[in-house]
């Protein structure tokens, strides 16, 4: 088990690591070491179900749940799950006395976020199992577009702050589309480690994009520009909002995003990229040439079906004016493929958080659902270091702990290695139920309450290269050396770096499997 150097040491000292028990871990207690790579694994399924923001804050005590935002206390007796609470969070944010003036309206004239809620709650009632227990059902859009909206509020509240004038523009059915859009825009970079600087909305002094957005692993900053569509539009043209996008005053790299809003996107993609071609060639600002941005095209399907089954966002990136980020620019070489991902590593998280972090959170703590709500008669799950009967060959049952453990899905099995109190080691075999598969494809690595890295199939070349560097990268020069003396630039090989020699034998491993 590796221990960060810089990380406190887990005997206690109060000491770095590095300065304390570094390269003595035979001193440390097993079972505080358990303890530690619990809490790793802990850290790695929050940050996985929650995003790289600020997680979720939230304690029960004496039948109330508790919910910090910001700096804020929200509290109840009703809040089950994650959602609950967001169901209720909502409401307060816009406030009693608006929503009771909106209900007061015919359906077909209020705010869309009151007929959210109708629907929703409607939709709620209809599958409510009568006996307290938390039932899952497929969100319908409805459900969908109010439930993610209040968690885009929580996570501007929680991470940065909400502006007032924010929640009017909500309000104003006139500019709530783009609004919403905004927070939405806003969420994404939370989730994806960013640190946020709002704009001064009331500046009427020169035009400014909706944020900068700050990398934390970088330290670049970007100017952020979110533009929707309205709904209903019978052509898919995004030209208007690419124009109003890039003629704002932007002091960053620009980020645009742009949500399309049409209920089929998918057979629409080649026309959109191709009018963004045309635009690269042709659009100018001010009569000079338009500057280049990071363009993430996006659709939200649900809200064109509020009773139907929610379907999942869709989108693309594409570089404008930005060649190795082009939408459809084919690399050479995994080599090439590697410094464009330098280049623009800020947009690949960005990319990847947005694919990973689509899901919100329904627990409170980052646990799995699955366990948190599993019914009393479902079987105890299975954790490294805790102890479990187990029948041995004889047919004898026998307290053991589980030492290991390893998943076949195909066959829906847990295939567990146990030590009894004798140390004998004994190899039993769970089927899995449905749920346990669920919180296992979600995050294999810590099923088992501590890290375990999990064997998974590589995605594509540049996956399957990041799978050969993370194994090697801690293997000497002269090691490398050896692996690759038999190759035919064998002499350029030994001139070059450790970390050029590593990248060379990885890129090699990645041609060799492809062509197998």
């Amino acid at each position: 088990m590796k221990i960060g150097r810089n990380k406190p040491c887990s005997c206690g000292s109060g000491k770095k690591y590095k300065k304390c028990c570094y390269g003595k871990t035979e001193s440390i207690p097993p079972e505080v070491l358990l303890q530690f790579e619990r809490m790793n694994a802990k850290q790695s399924l929050i940050e996985k179900q929650q995003g790289l923001g600020r997680s979720i804050i939230s304690i029960e005590s004496h039948g109330y749940r508790l919910v910090a935002v910001g700096r804020r206390m929200y509290y109840s007796q009703r809040w089950k799950t994650f959602h609950d609470f967001l169901l209720e969070y909502i409401r307060l944010i816009f406030g009693k006395e608006w929503g009771q003036a909106e209900f007061a309206k015919p359906f077909a004239e209020r705010h869309p976020v009151i007929q959210w809620h109708e629907m929703a709650h409607k939709y709620m009632r209809e599958h409510q199992a009568g006996n307290s227990t938390i039932n899952t059902v497929p969100m319908t859009g409805a459900m969908s577009a109010y439930i993610n909206l209040s968690y885009n509020l929580y996570l501007l509240a929680h991470n940065v702050e909400i502006q007032e004038r924010l929640i009017g523009r909500l309000k104003d059915i006139s500019q709530f589309r783009g609004a919403q859009y905004e927070t939405y825009v806003a969420a994404e970079f939370i989730k994806a480690g960013f640190g946020l600087e709002i704009e001064n909305e009331e500046d009427s002094r020169t035009t400014h994009c909706e944020f900068t957005a700050v990398s934390k692993k970088t330290g670049r900053k970007y100017s952020i520009e979110a533009k929707a569509r309205q709904p209903g539009k019978t052509t898919v043209s995004i030209g208007n909002q690419l124009y109003n996008a890039l003629k704002k005053q932007a002091q960053r790299e620009r980020i645009i995003f742009i949500d399309v809003n049409i209920s089929e996107f998918l057979n629409q993609v080649p026309n959109i990229v191709d009018e963004i071609k045309r635009k690269e060639l042709g659009l100018t600002i001010n009569d000079n040439p338009a500057p280049s941005a990071y363009l993430f095209i996006t659709n939200h399907p649900f809200e064109y079906d509020l009773e139907g089954i929610c379907e999942n966002r869709t989108g693309f990136s594409h570089g404008f004016k930005i060649p190795d980020f082009s939408f459809d620019f084919k690399f050479t070489n995994i080599r090439d493929v590697l410094k464009a991902r330098k280049n623009h590593q800020d947009m690949f998280d960005l990319i990847k958080s947005i694919c990973e972090h689509e899901e919100i959170p329904s627990t409170f703590d980052g646990e799995h659902p699955e366990f948190v709500f599993a019914a009393k008669t479902a079987p105890p799950r299975l954790i490294i270091g805790e102890k479990y009967m187990v029948t041995d060959k004889d047919g004898k049952n026998i307290e053991s702990v589980l030492v290991n453990a390893s998943v076949s899905e195909p066959e829906k099995k847990i295939y567990g290695i146990y030590r009894t109190n004798d140390s004998r080691q004994l190899i039993c075999v769970n089927p899995m139920t449905d749920d346990e598969l669920i919180a296992y494809r979600r995050q294999p690595d810590t099923f088992f309450g501590v890290p375990l890295k999990q064997t998974q199939k590589a995605k594509d070349p540049l996956d399957l290269f990041d799978f050969f560097y993370e194994n090697y990268k801690a293997t000497p020069r002269e090691r490398i050396l050896e692996f690759v003396k038999g190759r035919s630039d064998f002499d350029a090989l030994q001139k070059l770096s450790g970390e050029e020699l590593l990248i060379s034998y990885c890129e090699g491993l990645v041609y060799s499997a492809m062509k197998k």
